[in-house]
């Protein structure tokens, strides 16, 4: 429950101390320290920042400090201050977010080449082709490598809303499987080669003055580079692709 103990709003260190205090009662600092296994310091600091969220409590007993644990049932309050916290702090970034939008519309030249990480970092790549001006791109990729990071209903759930942006895709892909069964309505548009003829290791996407490369095996990672020039030669070697694809159709 330790996990589940963050979510609600303790640190690491207050889960571990709360569920230490459950779990043996009555007891003093050092015996929830080595219970909890955390410092000895550090569990001071752990019980008071509890017994100020109301979730423990002290007695004196024989001279000596013992802290007590209160009702779980207090994590619900716990949680809907957090909550109502959120809440105020959503529309306090509401509120700011035109003016940061302008600053950063305004901040000069962006760097040319920028680098994500992870499969956080793709899906905010892609979110940036959705902001696509020219309403196209262009798209060689290997949809088994797709799913190593997304489900089948997240690849689906982008498609629907590129489609309701009105984003025109070109793509040339590859399918261990064979064609993909479900492009009938896109065969204009989409072009399939087997994955022997077209072994890439990354996907690549023009739009606009863009290049944006994405690898979703190993390490997942991606780049976006913007230069109008490489962009153009990308898109003519895309070309190329696409019409050295036509006897696999």
């Amino acid at each position: 429950m330790l996990k589940q103990l963050q979510e609600f709003g303790l640190s690491e260190n207050e889960a571990g101390v709360y569920l230490a205090s459950l779990e043996i009662g009555k007891a003093t600092a050092d015996e929830l320290s080595k219970h909890a296994n955390v410092k000895r310091p550090t569990t001071y600091v752990q019980i008071e920042s509890l017994m100020k969220k109301g979730l423990m409590s002290s007695v004196e007993k024989d001279k000596k400090t013992f802290f007590v644990p209160e009702s779980p049932e207090y994590l619900r309050r716990l949680f809907e201050k957090n909550h109502q916290e959120l809440k105020q702090q959503g529309k306090e970034l509401d509120r700011m977010l035109p003016d940061l939008a302008r600053m950063f519309e305004t901040a000069g030249e962006r760097p040319r080449v920028r680098f994500f990480e992870g499969k956080e970092g793709l899906i905010t790549m892609r979110e940036e082709f959705l902001k696509v001006k020219r309403k196209e791109i262009f798209a060689i990729f290997s949809h088994d490598a797709l799913l190593e990071v997304f489900s089948a209903k997240e690849l689906d759930e982008y498609s629907k809303r590129r489609l309701k942006a009105g984003i025109k895709t070109h793509a040339v892909y590859t399918l261990k499987a064979g064609r993909l069964p479900h492009v009938s309505a896109i065969t204009k548009y989409w072009r399939f080669v087997p994955e022997e003829k077209l072994p890439i290791g990354a996907d690549i996407v023009v739009f606009d003055d863009k290049v944006a490369l994405m690898a979703h095996k190993g390490k997942v990672m991606g780049v976006i580079m913007e230069n109008e020039e490489i962009a153009k030669s990308m898109r003519a070697m895309y070309q190329i692709i696409w019409k050295s694809a036509e006897e696999y159709q």
